[in-house]
């Protein structure tokens, strides 16, 4: 419904939606339109949260390499589906003709994927982003996706209409977890960047999803876990990145999100997310040690991986975190239920089940949780 929104109709709609819990806001609000003109030489890359909105674009103008997106996804309460949307300003791999705008949409059932494709846009296509104290919302190509946020970031509604691709429905996310950066609180003057050439904000690190969708003439409907982040940086990040595990799940009282980054250069960082009941026990950083540790399961696993297209035999994952505090430490278990291979094997999603906890004390419940290998980008 949608599809012929206008971007007016959008801030209307916006500023009339209100949360119980909504805090005053003295954020400016602001309007984009994507592709902007694009600029010869370096382009301007915020790494600070700074006085706007968290959910902001980063990079207003973009140059032939840079790149940002708004990541969104759900998986459905007993591992079995998800889906996964992306919508990219200036991606990595923009072709002439184009305007560096794509969407990416990925989703899975129980019957197996029914929809895996990235879709390009032309230069007269347009991406509308306004924001309203920290949140952001879009409109890509007249209603083709669009996202509302609350002000508060408390909730997010998704709206798909594809008619082209048979693709229709909504996603509602409602925040069970505060914001961070990387490697912390997202606080005022707090630090972006993971790596030069990558920046990271966790909007929403967990989320109640609900997911009505339709393809073609089957349905995807669940209730589940839910995420929302972003990425930007100035150059590719491809040239630098041998491999990176990514993911995030949540079991009993445990939200839980987790990354690690293996670099060209044996360099590592890893970041470490753990809320239990909305109450951060841990939001940081760990560089070139093994304060979190993430390892494949299965036979015949190499590890780290040595080429890609290597990741067929891997069965699920063991994440240990150790906290550094009077924490201590924290070990899950996602075991497999459905593995989505990407592109030319340098991408592959598992979703599954989740269990663990605190060591000693790892919650009997079951969760589920999902989680990414980026690379080897060797061939």
């Amino acid at each position: 419904m949608f599809r012929f929104l206008s971007i007016s109709a959008l801030l209307l709609l916006t500023n009339t939606r209100t949360a119980a819990h909504q805090k005053p806001y003295f954020k400016p609000t602001k309007n984009y339109i994507f592709p902007s003109t694009s600029i010869d030489g370096i382009a301007r890359i915020d790494t600070k949260i700074g006085n706007q909105a968290l959910d902001r674009p980063y990079i207003t103008r973009h140059n032939s390499s840079s790149y940002e997106w708004w990541y969104f996804d759900a998986i459905s309460s007993d591992g079995q589906s998800s889906i996964v949307i992306t919508s990219f300003v200036s991606p990595l791999d923009t072709y002439e003709n184009q305007s560096g705008l794509q969407l990416l949409v990925q989703i899975v059932s129980p019957q197996g994927g029914l929809y895996d494709d990235t879709i390009e846009y032309d230069k007269d296509e347009k991406l509308y982003i306004s924001t309203k104290g920290d949140t952001s919302n879009g409109i890509l190509n007249n209603g083709d996706f669009s996202w509302i946020g609350k002000s508060d970031l408390s909730e997010y509604t998704l709206n798909l209409n594809l008619p082209k691709y048979n693709i229709s429905g909504t996603i509602n996310l409602f925040s069970l977890a505060k914001p961070f950066v990387g490697c912390g609180p997202a606080q005022k003057d707090a630090n972006t960047s993971i790596f030069w050439f990558f920046n990271w904000i966790n909007v929403i690190g967990d989320a109640v999803a609900v997911v009505d969708i339709a393809v073609g003439d089957q349905k995807v409907a669940f209730t589940g876990n839910g995420y929302h982040d972003k990425n930007w940086g100035p150059v590719s990040f491809i040239p630098y990145v041998h491999h990176w595990y990514w993911g995030h799940g949540r079991v009993g009282e445990y939200s839980v999100v987790w990354s690690k980054m293996f670099l060209n250069d044996n360099t590592t960082k890893a970041g470490g997310w753990i809320s239990k009941n909305d109450k951060i026990i841990l939001s940081a950083c760990f560089e070139n040690d093994d304060s979190v540790v993430i390892k494949p399961l299965g036979n015949n696993i190499t590890d780290p991986p040595k080429k890609a297209n290597n990741t067929h035999n891997i069965q699920g994952f063991d994440i240990t975190i150790n906290t550094g505090n009077e924490q201590g430490i924290f070990q899950f278990q996602l075991k497999k239920n459905i593995r989505i291979n990407g592109e030319l094997g340098t991408y592959a999603r598992w979703i599954g089940n989740f269990t663990g906890g605190q060591l000693g004390e790892e919650d009997s419940q079951i969760g589920v949780a999902v989680t990414e290998q980026m690379g080897p980008f060797v061939f």
